[in-house]
């Protein structure tokens, strides 16, 4: 053998021997035993049963002799109300109707009266007239207005027998003529409009008296024939 394998060798001999002797042969590890719990196995035959509580016994209440005992009504049963009956109202007599007086109902037209003037006496033009208004009685009113409606009235026809036409006008605080119409026809188309168209033509007529309270005067007017030359 070579110098170098030998000494080789022995250089390894010498570090595992230095290894063996710095180390304790007893490798394994000390254990604490105090630590360690300590558990018995056990059949389940062997664990006794622990014991039941004892049951409590309740003290009942002592009923009395001359206690009443109160019937319980089957759940299942359902009691209906019973329906107790109103009494029955007689009925009311009928309230006496209160009787309307003539002053309590007011008029929905105003009252008519004849016009008495010399322009409206028997045997005149416009005999019979009526004024639509049983406040108004201003005899000068009548005269002036008549006296115009006269002085405006163009005949043309001529008739045997007398024409009546009656022609209905209205006339404001101011005099002025708002409407006219004939009522009344003669039967005779020409006198008609001869008849409105004096009216017409007297327009606008007196004013009405200031004390007179309403806002409209009406009046039907009759013309005739018989009262007036052509």
């Amino acid at each position: 053998m070579s110098k170098s394998l030998l000494f080789s060798i022995m250089l390894h001999v010498v570090a595992v021997s230095a290894a063996l002797l710095s180390s304790p042969f007893d490798h394994r590890k000390k254990m604490d035993f105090g630590e360690v719990i300590k558990v018995s196995l056990k059949s389940m035959s062997d664990i006794q049963k622990a014991p039941e509580p004892a049951p409590i016994s309740v003290p009942q209440p002592k009923l009395q002799d001359d206690a009443l005992e109160i019937p319980l009504d089957d759940p299942r049963t359902v009691k209906t109300k019973k329906e107790v009956k109103k009494p029955e109202e007689k009925p009311k007599p009928p309230e006496e109707k209160k009787q309307e007086t003539s002053a309590a109902t007011p008029t929905t037209q105003p009252s008519e009266k004849e016009i008495e003037t010399k322009t409206t006496d028997v045997g005149q033009m416009f005999a019979g007239a009526i004024v639509h208004s049983n406040t108004f009685d201003y005899p000068y009113w009548y005269d002036q207005a008549f006296s115009k409606i006269k002085s405006n009235m163009r005949n043309t026809v001529s008739s045997d027998s007398p024409l009546i036409c009656k022609v209905y006008f209205e006339v404001i605080q101011s005099g002025r003529l708002i409407t006219f119409k004939v009522v009344e026809s003669s039967g005779i188309p020409q006198f008609d409009d001869a008849c409105v168209s004096a009216i017409e033509r007297s327009a606008p007529f007196p004013p009405l008296p200031r004390s007179f309270q309403e806002e409209i005067l009406g009046i039907s007017l009759p013309f005739s024939t018989a009262t007036f030359e052509n």
